[in-house]
């Protein structure tokens, strides 16, 4: 029994996800080490501004598509499923080369940068991965959308192993790398592994039935409202990010910053769970097997719970030390500002992996609304607090609108979600 469950694919996932999570660690460690809390802030805001500029050009479809090729593949329509990625890949492909060429002009030609107080050439790179970002979180999707959730987490985690390995070599060699430099080498990074992931498809899409015509019109508008919702989840923090920019000093900001993306190495734990559950929570939900969705939801949580369960223990006890000696003594500033935003976090322990529950099972409506609700809370809460308590404040403002957003989620989820 222990050695079957030890055999499947969702410990196999975590066992990835993990790696991954410290592959971003010792990146994140070493850059702050040889570069400092100023190139480390605009690496980290820049790269945050891409990602979120490439969430705008997927409008959403990425958990669309998974939700429909998985339903397709479930119940053997592949004619389906070819042509919804057919028409998902050219959509979004146009769509982020639109935009980066709208963002390049705008920060070459427009005071962005001053105006953001961030490197203007680390902002000029972060343009140019637009499209790989895009394309990789599209494809990703597709993979675990074919019953591929082992080599999702794979190929995910792969850009973080090539971007620690040569910041590991920049490190040993002495080399200091500027806010651009950093930018591009994660997007590279990022490139190679889309690379990989579309090879994949397009092996695995050989087999499948020439494409059908699909409901194109049903398809963008259900993405609409996730592009939204996940951009504003997403904007949240880049607004936190911009208001501190004004009221602390560069150290504590860049600091901050690094504090941040320690959030987000748990966030990628948390989203294993999401990822491993959303493929097979939709077919389910095709198949008329809803019952079996709250049954997978529990296993989830419970593994989600042991591997999450340490790193907030270890951030809400230590959150000095964690700063200081794995980033160095000029980010243990951000300790406090860890921990707090480390207890909103703790929620989703509880909570578990519903977000992909509500949107696999068509819910797009209650996550925009709940979107929206948690962004307002991060606006006015940083408004308040951030004049008085500075990268603190920020942190509360971080950490309530997290828990806010996972309890009201898992509240949607037992109400929407048949048991």
């Amino acid at each position: 029994m222990i050695l079957a469950r030890l055999a499947s694919p969702a410990v196999a996932a975590y066992a990835i996800k993990g790696a991954n999570a410290l592959a971003a660690f010792v990146a994140t460690a070493l850059l702050a080490r040889i570069a400092g809390p100023a190139v480390v802030g605009d690496y980290g805001f820049s790269v945050l501004t891409g990602t979120l500029l490439a969430l705008v050009a997927l409008r959403g479809l990425d958990q669309i598509v998974l939700k429909v090729i998985a339903g397709d593949l479930r119940i053997g329509d592949t004619a389906a499923a070819q042509g919804a990625l057919a028409y998902t890949t050219r959509t979004v492909l146009i769509a982020s080369l639109a935009l980066t060429l709208a963002f390049l002009a705008a920060v070459a030609f427009a005071p962005i940068a001053t105006m953001l107080e961030v490197n203007r050439g680390a902002l000029l790179a972060a343009g140019l991965g637009i499209v790989s970002t895009t394309l990789f979180r599209l494809g990703l999707s597709i993979i675990r959308a074919a019953s591929r959730p082992v080599a999702g987490q794979f190929y995910e985690g792969l850009n973080s192993f090539l971007f620690a390995g040569l910041i590991t070599l920049l490190y040993v060699t002495g080399q200091v790398p500027n806010a651009a430099a950093a930018v591009i080498a994660f997007f590279a990074c990022q490139l190679a592994s889309t690379a990989c992931v579309w090879v994949l498809i397009r092996r695995d899409a050989r087999s499948w039935a020439p494409p059908a015509s699909v409901d194109r019109t049903a398809i963008t508008r259900a993405g609409l409202p996730i592009m939204v919702a996940r951009g504003l989840d997403m904007f949240a923090d880049w607004l936190l990010l911009a208001l501190i920019a004004g009221a602390a000093s560069t150290a504590e900001v860049g600091a901050m910053r690094v504090a941040m993306q320690v959030i987000m190495i748990m966030f990628i734990v948390v989203s294993t769970g999401e990822n491993f559950l959303a493929a097979r929570v939709a077919g389910d939900i095709r198949a008329g097997e809803s019952a079996r969705v709250w049954r997978r939801h529990r296993r989830v949580t419970l593994t989600m719970a042991a591997v999450l369960g340490p790193m907030v223990l270890a951030c809400l006890l230590f959150p000095g030390q964690i700063m200081g000696l794995a980033f160095g003594p000029a980010f243990a500033v951000a300790g406090p500002a860890l921990a707090i935003m480390t207890l909103g976090q703790a929620t989703k322990i509880v909570t578990g992996p519903v977000g992909s529950m509500l949107t696999m099972g068509g819910m797009e409506r209650p996550i925009l609304v709940i979107a929206v609700a948690s962004l307002a809370m991060t606006a006015l809460l940083a408004w308040l607090l951030i004049p008085f308590w500075g990268i603190a404040g920020a942190a509360v403002a971080h950490a309530v609108a997290t828990a806010f957003r996972n309890i009201a989620s898992y509240v949607m989820a037992r109400i929407h979600v048949p048991r």
